[in-house]
């Protein structure tokens, strides 16, 4: 898997920002933490290219950096999970677009395309400071001339509108504030955070079982201060994600200001804004001096939502997984990444339930789209009706002021009530898409994520060898996922299949990698096969690695087919993306340039599907599981 991600990387990293920074980004995937003097010698390249590569790569946050105290040298590190996230960059771009508009899409690809930058340059950039087109100057943050490239400016009309987005991006955890953790390997990070732990709390050393607990915990808190900056809290994972602590500078002092009407975030505004300018709101405005950047960590969040949202409309409805999505959309705002591997776990599962977030059904109403039809997906019988009057058509567990509203004066099951039903069905649905857990506002629930995410995995890999093996292989995947490991004859009887085909299909499977087989001996004559047992079992983590590796080796062929494709006709491309002849194709280019733009316009998009495709199975497979950090080459 390693060889096939490293090429991956490599491919996107070359396809974007050139070979230069590709061989320089290649050298420290392949061979690891190294010096300038290591780079130089191990990749062939002279000094001050690799300078040029390296800055690059550092702006990007593609490669990682430690200055040494002890031997005064600077190491160098490859981030590959940064570098992946690449093939995701028009996706990121959608998703914003989709939430908060047009003018956050414009200024995430303009994130994109500087790595981090100061929110001045950023301003300079669009011209709305006097130091106009000095963001690649040698006072910007993105050091002299890094990117020459343009940034695309016609989205943005103000500085105002500048701020507003970028507070809003801010607070919805979609841009964070550059942390100097950021640029560092995580190894290093964890030996800085022991280090200092160590000389403020066990100056004479750590002895015994309790005393090793206590460390890990303070490192681990000490991590997340380091990593999460103003934004940390010692106590709530979720602090600060909807606070104006992201960089915004407090109010003068004065008269305090009126209440703020509370955010409607039911899609009626086009830009996703609603019309509210944050600074005429509370008075603050963002830290010009604040360095940026997009975070991927939440982006996979909402790329999980959309997965969870597709899973729900699949197996219950369309109206019922609008009421999902607006759910899961809440719960964003409290949540910063998928799993947070700095936080303390006492049993995975528990406690990654308990200290989940809830909801309530009442603030699902309120970020639900008003146009949404409730009564899709619902079955409401006279009996439901009564209940939705104040009767008895729901439990007791659910009757609470508002529950049962009607609307107006036609005795219909108010719009609470409605939203209350859909949820209910999300939880009784076998893949307990949520969970409930109390009675404020309505009923208030809660999403496992953890075992929604092991529904998903199965799922793909279900899907996977239902392609590959056939219907009767899923049957058997199954079983064995369920019951553990099994002879050939119990999952004869369990599956309901003829032996002879069992023992075809799983010896197929065993071949591919996808069933595996122990043999267990019946008595201590260890060396006669006949007097032993043979189980089947089914390991879903070897699967996943399996099936990571496929994706990454598919993803780097298509990469590589898109650039001999587009080889064959690259002249024509160049003289289509003419400044003279843009807009005027019918005038300059003939018949023929055409159809061949047009065949390769068709090959492009089909292949960037499949990429596409990969893509998001590579995030279900690795980014919203708790293991992670396993999952990464």
């Amino acid at each position: 898997m390693a060889q096939n991600f490293a090429e991956l990387c490599t491919l996107l990293v070359d396809d974007l920002y050139g070979e230069l920074s590709s061989r320089v980004f290649s050298t420290l995937l392949r061979h690891g933490r190294l010096t300038l003097a290591g780079l130089a010698q191990t990749s062939g390249l002279t000094s001050r290219q690799l300078k040029h590569g390296l800055v690059v790569l550092i702006q990007q946050h593609l490669a990682l950096y430690y200055s040494s105290d002890s031997d005064g040298q600077t190491y160098y590190e490859a981030d590959g999970i940064n570098a992946y996230m690449l093939v995701r960059s028009g996706k990121i771009i959608r998703l914003l677009q989709e939430r908060f508009g047009e003018s956050a899409g414009g200024l995430g690809l303009n994130l994109l395309l500087l790595g981090h930058v100061k929110i001045k340059d950023l301003a300079d950039a669009y011209g709305f400071n006097k130091r106009k087109g000095k963001t690649n100057g040698p006072e910007g943050i993105n050091g002299g001339g890094i990117h020459d490239e343009e940034i695309d400016t016609s989205h943005i009309r103000s500085l105002a509108e500048l701020h507003r987005v970028l507070d809003e991006l801010l607070r919805a955890g979609f841009v964070v504030k550059v942390q100097e953790t950021h640029f560092r390997p995580a190894a290093d990070i964890e030996n800085d955070a022991v280090q200092a732990v160590m000389e403020s709390q066990f100056p004479n050393g750590v002895k015994g079982t309790k005393e090793k607990a206590q460390l890990a915990t303070s490192v681990k808190a000490l991590k997340r201060k380091w990593r999460d900056g103003d934004d940390y809290d010692e106590y709530n994972q979720s602090a600060g994600t909807n606070g104006v602590s992201n960089g915004l500078k407090r109010p003068a002092p004065g008269p305090a200001p009126t209440g703020r009407k509370r955010l409607k975030l039911n899609g009626a505004a086009l830009n996703g804004l609603n019309g509210i300018n944050r600074e005429d709101e509370s008075g603050s405005s963002l830290d010009e001096e604040m360095v940026v950047r997009l975070n991927y960590e939440k982006c996979v969040v909402a790329m999980r939502s959309q997965q969870l949202v597709r899973l729900a409309e699949r197996h219950i409805g369309y109206e019922t997984s609008r009421v999902y999505e607006a759910l899961l959309r809440v719960l964003e705002r409290k949540i910063r990444r998928c799993h947070d591997d700095l936080r303390d776990y006492v049993d995975e599962e528990d406690d990654d339930v308990a200290m989940s977030p809830t909801i309530s059904s009442v603030e699902v109403l309120n970020a639900l789209d008003p146009d949404t039809n409730l009564y899709g997906d619902l079955i409401l019988d006279d009996v439901s009706v009564a209940g939705a009057n104040g009767g008895s058509g729901i439990k007791d567990d659910e009757e609470e002021e508002g529950v049962h509203e009607v609307d107006g004066d036609n005795e219909e099951p108010g719009r609470l009530f409605l939203v209350t039903r859909h949820i209910r069905l999300l939880c009784e649905d076998p893949h307990r898409f949520a969970t409930w857990v109390g009675r404020r506002g309505g009923g208030e629930f809660r999403v496992n994520f953890s075992e929604l995410t092991k529904s998903l995995i199965q799922h793909e890999i279900e899907q996977t060898v239902a392609a590959k093996f056939g219907r009767f292989a899923v049957r058997l995947i199954r079983i064995l996922y369920a019951k553990g490991k099994l002879d050939e004859k119990q999952l004869h009887l369990t599956g309901m299949i003829k032996q002879k085909e069992v023992r075809a299909v799983m010896s197929t499977m065993q071949e591919e990698g996808f069933a595996e087989i122990q043999e267990v001996p019946r008595d201590n004559n260890k060396r006669d096969t006949s007097r032993a047992i043979f189980l089947w079992f089914f390991e879903q983590d070897r699967v996943r690695r399996l099936l990571l590796a496929e994706a990454y080796k598919a993803m780097s062929r298509i990469l590589q087919r898109i650039r001999v494709e587009r080889d064959k006709v690259q002249s024509v491309i160049d003289k289509a993306e003419r400044t003279d002849v843009v807009g005027n194709e019918d005038k300059y280019l003939n018949a023929a340039e055409k159809l061949a733009l047009k065949e390769w316009m068709a090959v492009e998009e089909r292949l960037l599907v499949q990429l596409d495709r990969h893509d998001e199975l590579v995030a279900t497979l690795r980014d919203f599981s708790p293991s992670y950090s396993g999952m990464v080459p």
